[in-house]
């Protein structure tokens, strides 16, 4: 299979598109590579590089053309990169190799579950837990795949609780906790009606509304640090009045993708 890569400015990308895209029916999808963009193109369907160059028009660029694999498993592996969270965590898809230099190295098996350690929300969660001390016990709360959980309890944090309304999530983490050689408690739980369990430490990365529910059932005292995401920029602001109310105060706040993440340490 003919893959084309086109290297152009990220402010190119735009207008480049805007000519590009009738002339690749399969697609077009757009890669990394530091401050400029690269727009890829798979498949019988692209055209020669003269037309390409044509479509660019103005803009500087590069273009580059090799032959791929047409199993779709191979291309999968061969487009795969490992991207290290906090230059020591790396969280990859149960077909990919280790990384040889990674600190942590966390496997999870692919399924519907929430937080495959990609999404930007999960990857500063998961930076900011780095920078924790381990100090007693830590809930994951909706937990998706498990991954803040596993993660906490590799750091040494323990006995670690991963909760989650859907069964599937729950299942997911059992088999991702096997996989990376951790033990946690991990069940299905509303936490909508009920209350977190008591704990020294908690990620929630959850929509806005079951935030409210979280800080209004938290156990006195209050865990002594908490990380929060699943809500936007401007929502962040009763997000962390809500725990505040409970003895949390804001700490550190990130953002991500357009999205808030906020650091809450008791105090």
């Amino acid at each position: 299979m003919r893959e084309v890569v086109l290297r152009l400015p990220r402010m190119a990308v735009e207008d480049v598109l805007d000519r590009l895209l009738p002339l690749v029916p399969s697609g077009v999808r757009e890669g990394r590579s530091g401050a400029h963009a690269e727009l890829l193109m798979r498949g019988p369907d692209v055209p020669p590089d003269d037309v390409i160059a044509a479509a660019v028009g103005r803009w500087p660029h590069t273009l580059t053309e090799r032959e791929i694999s047409d199993d779709w498993r191979l291309r999968r592996l061969a487009d795969y990169e490992p991207d290290p969270i906090g230059g020591r965590l790396v969280v990859r898809p149960e077909w990919a190799y280790p990384l040889p230099d990674a600190q942590l190295d966390i496997v999870l098996t692919e399924t519907s579950a929430f937080g495959a350690g990609t999404h930007p929300t999960t990857r500063t969660c998961l930076a900011l837990l780095l920078d924790t001390r381990p100090a007693g016990a830590f809930a994951d709360l909706g937990c998706g795949t498990g991954v803040l959980a596993i993660v906490a309890a590799r750091l040494g944090w323990g006995p670690v609780t991963a909760l989650d309304i859907d069964p599937a999530s729950i299942e997911t983490t059992h088999l991702n906790a096997v996989r990376n050689g951790v033990s946690l408690d991990a069940r299905v739980s509303d936490l909508s009606t009920e209350p977190a369990p008591p704990t020294d430490g908690f990620a929630a990365n959850v929509p806005l509304e079951l935030h409210g529910a979280i800080a209004d059932r938290l156990v006195h005292p209050a865990p002594t640090f908490g990380l929060l995401s699943g809500f936007g920029l401007d929502e962040a602001e009763a997000v962390s009045a809500a725990y505040g109310a409970r003895g949390l105060r804001e700490h550190r706040r990130e953002t991500a993708g357009g999205w808030s993440v906020l650091l809450l340490v008791r105090g």
